[in-house]
C-alpha cells in the first residue's frame, strides 16, 4: 500500500483518474478484484458503506428510472456489517495486491461508532470514505450529518485525533451551502472530499400506476442519480472547489457517462472522477472498453465512449392484465398475462410489482401471452420475506400486474448434438424457450422435470413438440428426477452431450456432477443460478457470482466455473 503522502500527490496530480462509487458495481470483494485486474482506467475503487452492525437494506423495489440514464434508487445501505466486511477486504488484500487505490465507506449515526468504523478498516483501506451523505437512510446517518455544517466539524473533530488514516467526508448536495460545509469538514481535519451523494431524497410515482414506486419505508422516497443531477454535481463541486482552495483532493461524481462530462467535472475542481449509475448502462463485457474510450474522448475533445451506452429504458415497467392464475398446487401456480409481446431469449427473466407490496424476478415462460410460474413461499411476518409471492397468490384474473424486464444473458450454446435439460419446481420457467432454440439448430433435446406430485406438472404442451419430455415425481424421495437423467445418460454419447439444470441449488449441483461423472464434457455442464437479484441492471452488485453480474452476464453458468466461485462458497456458508 502507497503511503499518506504518496497517495494525496498522485491525487492532486493532474493525470485523469476514474473511480468507481460507492454503493454501485464494486459492492463485493470479487467484483473488487474483477475491476482491479480487468478494467485498467480505474485508479480507485470504492467499496458499499459499512456500518458497525449488519444492515438488511431497503426491499425491493430500490431502483426506478424517470428517463433513460437518470434513475431514484432507494438501497438502504445494504451492507454485511464491519466485522464480515472487514474479512472479505482483508482476505481480498491477502490473496492478492491491489493495483487501484481502495476507497472503503463507512457509515454511523454517532462519532464513536465512525471510530470504530475507521479503526476497523485502516489497515485495508487507502481511503476512508465517510457517508455524511446517504439521502435514504435511517433517521441520524447520511445526510442527518452532512446537512449541518456545525455537525460536520464535530464529527470530524472527534473522529481525527482517533486515527492517521486518510479522511474524505463525503458530501450532501441538499444544502444551500455546500461550500462552508466542505470547508468545516477540512478545517476539522478532513484529507479530501468527495461529492456528491445522490440528490434528494424524493418520492418517485411510477407513472403508469400513479402508485410510489420504492420500498423504502421513510417516504418511499429515493436518492436522485444519473443523467438527471449532472448540472447539480458539476455546480457543487466547483462550489466546493471554491471553498478549500486548490491543495485538497475531490473525488467529484454525480451523472457522469461521457467525455465532456469528465471535462466539466475537472474544470469544475474534481481530481478523480467517479462514475456510477452509468455502469448500469454498459454491456457486461465491455466496462473496459468503455473507460478506455471515456479517457480517450476527455483527452481530445471528443464523445465516443456514448456509442458504448444503451440507450433503453432498463427499469421502466409496463402493464399488463392478468387473464390466467391456475394453481397446480398449495404453492405452485401458473400465471397468463395479457399485453404487449417481449422480446426474450432462453434464460432471461422479468421484475413482476405489486403496488405497497415489492417486486421480485421470474424466469419468462412465453412472451405471447405472458407467462410465469411462482412457487409461494413461506410467509414470515417480522422479516417480511415470502409477503410478494403471497399477495401474487391472491391475484385474480382482470387484475392488473407491472412488469420490467427483460434482464440477463441468454442461455450459452455450443456444437454437442445431444442435449438434457434437468429441472425442478419453478427452474421450468426456463425450459420452453430453451428447448424450442435448441431444436431450431438441430439438437436431440430430451427434458427430465422434477415435482413433489404429479399435478405440478405444466407446460407440457409447450415443450413436447421440440424434446422428449419426462416428469418424475418425487414419491417421498426428494431428486427422483435424477435416477432417471442417470438411466438417459447411460444411453447416449456423453462425451458429445451438453447438460443444463435449473432449479433448488443442490438439485442442480448433483445433476452436474452426475453428468461429469458420467463423462459429459465439464465446461459444457451448465446450471442456472438464482442470485439474489435486487435491480436487474447491474447496479447493485447483489447478484454477483465470481465476479460476474448475473443480471447481466448470466445466469447459466459452466460447472467449472461453479465449481469454484459457487459450490465451494455454498458448502463454507
Amino acid at each position: 500500500m502507497k503511503t499518506k503522502k504518496e497517495i494525496l500527490e498522485y491525487l492532486l496530480s493532474g493525470s485523469l483518474k476514474f473511480a468507481t462509487v460507492s454503493g454501485v458495481w464494486t459492492t463485493k470483494p470479487n467484483l473488487i478484484r474483477r475491476v482491479d485486474d480487468e478494467v485498467p482506467g480505474i485508479a480507485m475503487i470504492t467499496t458499499k458503506s459499512f456500518q458497525v452492525k449488519a444492515n438488511p437494506g431497503n426491499r425491493e423495489p430500490i431502483v426506478g428510472e424517470v428517463a433513460p440514464g437518470s434513475y431514484v434508487n432507494a438501497v438502504g445501505l445494504r451492507n454485511p456489517g464491519m466485522h464480515a466486511g472487514y474479512r472479505e477486504l482483508k482476505e481480498l488484500r491477502r490473496a492478492k495486491p491491489l493495483r487501484a487505490l481502495l476507497n472503503v465507506s463507512v457509515s454511523a449515526n454517532t462519532p464513536e461508532d465512525f471510530i470504530t468504523l475507521v479503526k476497523k478498516f485502516a489497515d485495508v483501506a487507502d481511503i476512508i470514505e465517510l457517508n455524511f451523505s446517504c439521502p435514504h437512510a435511517k433517521p441520524g446517518y447520511g445526510a442527518s450529518i452532512g446537512m449541518n455544517a456545525d455537525l460536520v466539524k464535530s464529527y470530524m473533530e472527534a473522529i481525527r485525533p482517533a486515527t492517521d488514516a486518510l479522511l474524505f467526508p463525503k458530501l450532501t448536495p441538499n444544502v444551500e451551502d455546500i461550500g462552508a460545509i466542505a470547508k468545516a469538514a477540512v478545517d476539522a481535519g478532513a484529507d479530501g472530499l468527495a461529492a456528491i451523494n445522490t440528490a434528494g431524497p424524493d418520492p418517485y410515482a411510477e407513472p403508469l400506476s400513479g402508485e410510489l414506486l420504492l420500498y423504502n419505508p421513510n417516504g418511499h422516497k429515493g436518492g436522485r442519480s444519473g443523467e438527471h443531477i449532472f448540472e447539480i454535481a458539476v455546480r457543487k463541486i466547483s462550489e466546493i472547489r471554491q471553498a478549500v482552495g486548490p491543495d485538497i483532493p475531490i473525488i467529484g461524481m454525480g451523472g457522469v457517462s461521457r467525455g465532456s462530462q469528465v471535462r466539466a467535472m475537472r474544470r469544475a475542481g474534481a481530481n478523480v472522477v467517479g462514475v456510477g449509475s452509468a455502469i448500469a448502462r454498459i454491456k457486461d463485457e465491455k466496462y473496459a472498453e468503455y473507460f478506455e474510450a471515456l479517457a480517450f474522448d476527455t483527452e481530445n475533445q471528443t464523445d465516443s465512449a456514448v456509442a458504448r451506452l444503451t440507450v433503453k429504458n432498463l427499469a421502466r415497467y409496463k402493464a399488463y392484465t392478468l387473464t390466467e392464475a391456475t394453481r397446480l398446487s398449495e404453492t405452485l401456480m401458473t400465471l397468463t398475462l395479457a399485453g404487449d409481446p417481449v422480446l426474450f431469449k432462453a434464460s432471461q427473466y422479468m421484475f413482476i410489482w405489486i403496488p405497497g407490496v415489492g417486486e421480485k424476478p421470474f424466469g419468462i415462460v412465453s412472451s405471447s401471452p405472458l407467462r410465469f410460474i411462482v412457487r409461494k413461499r413461506e410467509y414470515d411476518k417480522k422479516s417480511g420475506k415470502g409477503e410478494f409471492t403471497h399477495a401474487l397468490f391472491e391475484k385474480k384474473p382482470g387484475d392488473t400486474l407491472y412488469v420490467r424486464g427483460v434482464y440477463g444473458n441468454e442461455a450459452p450454446s455450443n456444437t454437442m448434438s445431444n442435449v438434457l435439460i434437468l429441472s425442478g419446481g419453478t427452474g421450468l420457467a426456463l425450459v420452453p424457450k430453451l428447448v424450442e432454440d435448441l431444436t431450431l439448430v438441430g439438437r436431440i433435446v430430451s427434458v427430465f422435470h422434477g415435482v413433489i406430485t404429479r399435478e405440478e406438472e405444466a407446460y407440457r404442451d409447450l415443450i413436447e413438440p421440440y424434446a422428449q419430455f419426462t416428469v418424475v415425481p418425487d414419491d417421498g424421495k426428494p431428486g427422483r428426477v435424477l435416477d432417471a437423467m442417470a438411466a438417459k445418460l447411460d444411453e447416449i454419447e456423453r462425451e458429445n452431450c451438453t447438460v443444463y439444470a435449473v432449479g433448488p441449488d443442490i438439485l442442480m449441483r448433483k445433476a452436474l456432477e452426475l453428468a461429469v461423472e458420467k463423462g459429459c464434457p465439464p465446461e459444457y455442464c451448465y446450471a442456472s443460478l438464482e442470485t439474489n437479484t435486487m435491480c436487474g441492471i447491474g447496479m447493485c452488485g447483489e447478484c454477483e457470482c465470481g465476479g460476474k453480474i448475473s443480471c447481466k452476464s448470466g445466469t447459466f453458468y459452466a460447472y467449472p466455473f461453479l465449481k469454484e466461485h459457487y459450490f465451494n462458497e455454498t458448502d463454507k456458508s
